[in-house]
């Protein structure tokens, strides 16, 4: 649409009737968009509801075969023309006020009338319309492709803060043809083998492209395991040497999502297996292998942590000590941290391979009358500071507790001073 055009329509707007304009009354904010025609073109009048019922205009479309055009104001009375199409912007974010900019149509049944009545405009009614009416009319034979099942319309959201709706088309559909087929780029046999299952076929454009030599048939497969993961698809292959065809058959038969495939394939890569053996990329039970590898990972895990373990005791013998009728002692196995922890209702569970590998040392306060039961609990640094001391439900300590610490971290200070004496 020229800007001439754009500059008079901004001004001729067709007047709305005294009955639409009756149904914005009431209180409360609101948001309302009126529809017009004059001739087959189609106007649009947007308009926002304060609170206290004070009704002002501020957004306008107009949609015709030349194109679509937005204009905006500020006041209601002084519009210019906006260099951004985007859904109605009814209201700016303001403290304490709602700036929703949903909003409700108001006589639907013009844009019927209009040169957009073949525009399938229905089926965005309740969401996104304007940016749908416009994409209309840059490309009105997407009528075409609705009609037969091909909604290829994506969504994607810019904006500072993310939440600007804007709808986009493939680059790769033909809009200068009206022939279905050139439009799409398809064989009228691939056309065939997509009936009913048109919602693949952007996957299944992407795939044509990486597997030129595939059959259709092949092609929907691999577009019905991976859709658009391509990437992930190269990955499978490149760890298994297997044909994309082969592998998509594998995993559709089995009823295996690629997310646990991934996932058993790094388990392989940690065991140091060969993924190129079929046996192994393949297994004949998959969930069975997955969870056997699960709980081998699980158990070399385990033992090298639980050795990490056992390598710190003997220097953290020194942590230990004794005063009046309370002592600190450390743990003496791993599963002792996660008793500490369900005993006491705190989270010192979720430290013990930390304490295993030497990040830092979790200390258990018993009183001498009951060494063995859990009492208070103690976090220390790697350089000897006392980090936390919690007790029952993270409870802080008693002034019996008190009087510990004070005693534990003079000596504390002293092993430490010791041994960096000792490195220096």
């Amino acid at each position: 649409m020229k800007k001439e055009r754009k500059e008079f329509l901004m001004h001729s707007f067709p007047t709305a009737t005294a009955d639409q304009m009756s149904k914005m009354e009431g209180k409360g904010a609101a948001n309302y968009i009126i529809f017009l025609t004059r001739g087959a073109e189609l106007f649009a009048r947007g308009y926002h509801r304060y609170s206290n019922g004070y009704i002002v205009e501020r957004q306008r479309y107009v949609f015709a075969k030349d194109g679509a055009v937005r204009y905006g104001s500020e006041d209601g009375k002084r519009w210019d023309i906006r260099s951004e199409f985007r859904e109605p912007v009814f209201c700016s974010a303001s403290y304490g006020y709602s700036f929703d900019n949903s909003y409700k149509i108001i006589n639907e049944k013009a844009i019927s009338r209009s040169d957009m009545r073949y525009s399938q405009y229905d089926k965005y009614a309740g969401d996104l319309l304007m940016c749908y009416l416009d994409l209309y009319c840059k490309h009105p034979n997407l009528e075409y492709l609705l009609k037969q099942g091909y909604d290829l319309i994506q969504k994607n959201y810019t904006g500072f803060w993310g939440n600007t709706a804007k709808l986009t088309v493939p680059s790769y559909i033909n809009w200068k043809s009206n022939n279905l087929l050139e439009m799409l780029g398809l064989t009228r046999s691939e056309f065939k083998v997509l009936k009913g299952q048109e919602h693949l076929y952007g996957a299944y454009r992407v795939n044509k492209e990486h597997f030129p030599k595939a059959t259709p048939e092949d092609l929907i497969l691999i577009s019905k395991v991976f859709g658009h993961e391509y990437g992930t698809l190269e990955r499978f292959l490149d760890a298994t040497g297997a044909t994309p065809q082969r592998m998509s058959r594998y995993l559709a038969d089995n009823q295996i999502n690629t997310r646990d495939y991934s996932d058993y394939l790094d388990q392989c890569k940690k065991l140091k297996y060969n993924t190129k053996d079929t046996a192994i990329c393949f297994p004949h039970n998959f969930e069975a292998m997955h969870e056997r590898l699960s709980a081998t990972i699980e158990y070399q895990h385990d033992k090298a942590v639980r050795a990490e373990f056992t390598k710190h005791i003997e220097e953290r013998k020194q942590l230990e000590f004794s005063d009046g009728n309370l002592m600190i002692v450390q743990p003496k196995q791993l599963s002792d941290i996660a008793y500490e922890g369900k005993a006491l209702s705190h989270c010192v569970g979720g430290y013990a391979e930390r304490h295993a590998k030497g990040a830092l040392s979790i200390m258990f306060i018993r009183k001498k009358s009951e060494p063995y039961k859990p009492y208070y609990t103690m976090e220390i640094s790697t350089s000897g500071k006392i980090v936390q001391v919690r007790g029952k439900r993270n409870i802080a300590p008693n002034n019996e507790v008190e009087d510990l610490i004070k005693g534990y971290k003079a000596y504390l200070e002293k092993i430490f001073s010791d041994k960096r004496r000792k490195t220096a």
